[in-house]
């Protein structure tokens, strides 16, 4: 039995849909853990309720990280409060499992998945990732696993000359990962948010470890939303995303009963459900910068 880690920040009412997904459609996971960093505490209690069987593991980010947040202090809040990528990285180092199931807060399981059949499969074939969700790359098929309670499990010969293309072997969430492959990859991760080094660092395990092998499912198996920006960075601030404000709105939300963590599944929230609780708590003009946001995002992410 392996365990499902679901990082998260802020975003209860998407963490919620994760969780309740992974427990309609996964079978074969020992626990689903949740690795937060910082979500207010009034939120997390409300999660407890919900899902007292999972775990939570909490980083020493208390409520006053979303306080700075709110005041745009993102120095102090790098000052204040531990990298996320070491707070994730020491969790699942703890795992004595070979393999996890690694999500984030704000994707979701759309299909049946049976994690102890592809765990045995991955095994026998030194797989060291099965991607779930792999957005448009083109993956190079060499060998395909019928699966019986699932999607078809697909291998593929890595393609890549670059770090750039280690994309076709890594990717930072949404994938069965072997733990020692996992662990090579994000350590090395400086900050939030710093894929490149996790790009070179898959590069270099592919180069050290030749036998090493490379598979994805034959259909998508999770659905990642972008109602919010997904990361409360100064990017998207100097952009006029003030993102804690959409969080705020949307989080009271939820918690109050108004937005109900399954709408739109197996979809996203749908726009117009979204759109209606922001302008009941935000300026028109705040929303329509969202708005806008929006429909590049899903643009641009979305086949």
């Amino acid at each position: 039995m392996i365990n499902v880690y679901v990082k998260s920040f802020n975003r209860p009412f998407y963490l919620d849909r994760c969780i309740r997904s992974v427990k309609f459609n996964v079978t074969g996971y020992s626990k689903i853990i949740v690795l937060d960093d910082g979500t207010p505490s009034a939120f997390m209690d409300r999660i407890r309720q919900l899902h007292p069987d999972v775990e939570i593991r909490s980083s020493s980010a208390d409520d006053g990280k979303v306080e700075l947040l709110r005041q745009e202090r993102f120095k102090d809040i790098e000052k204040l409060y531990p990298s996320a990528p070491d707070f994730w990285v020491r969790e699942v180092k703890s795992d004595d499992n070979a393999y996890c199931l690694i999500l984030e807060d704000d994707a979701w399981i759309v299909r049946r998945l049976d994690l102890l059949t592809l765990v045995r499969n991955l095994e026998s074939n030194e797989a060291v990732i099965c991607k779930l969700w792999w957005s448009n790359h083109v993956h190079k098929i060499t060998e395909r696993y019928i699966c019986n309670s699932g999607p078809a499990l697909e291998y593929y010969d890595p393609d890549y000359e670059s770090s750039k293309d280690a994309s076709s072997i890594w990717i930072v969430a949404f994938a069965l990962f072997r733990r020692d492959y996992w662990l090579h990859c994000v350590s090395k991760a400086r900050r939030l948010a710093d894929e490149r080094s996790q790009l070179i660092a898959a590069a270099d395990f592919a180069n050290t470890h030749p036998t090493a092998r490379f598979a994805k499912t034959e259909r998508r198996v999770v659905h990642q939303g972008w109602m919010i920006p997904a990361r409360s960075t100064p990017e998207y601030y100097d952009k006029g995303l003030v993102q804690h404000l959409y969080m705020d709105a949307l989080n009271a939300a939820w918690a109050a009963g108004r937005l109900d963590s399954a709408e739109g599944y197996p979809f996203d929230f749908s726009k117009p459900a979204v759109a209606a609780i922001l302008r009941e708590a935000l300026p028109e003009k705040v929303v329509g910068v969202w708005g806008e946001w929006h429909e590049r995002e899903i643009r641009y992410y979305y086949d």
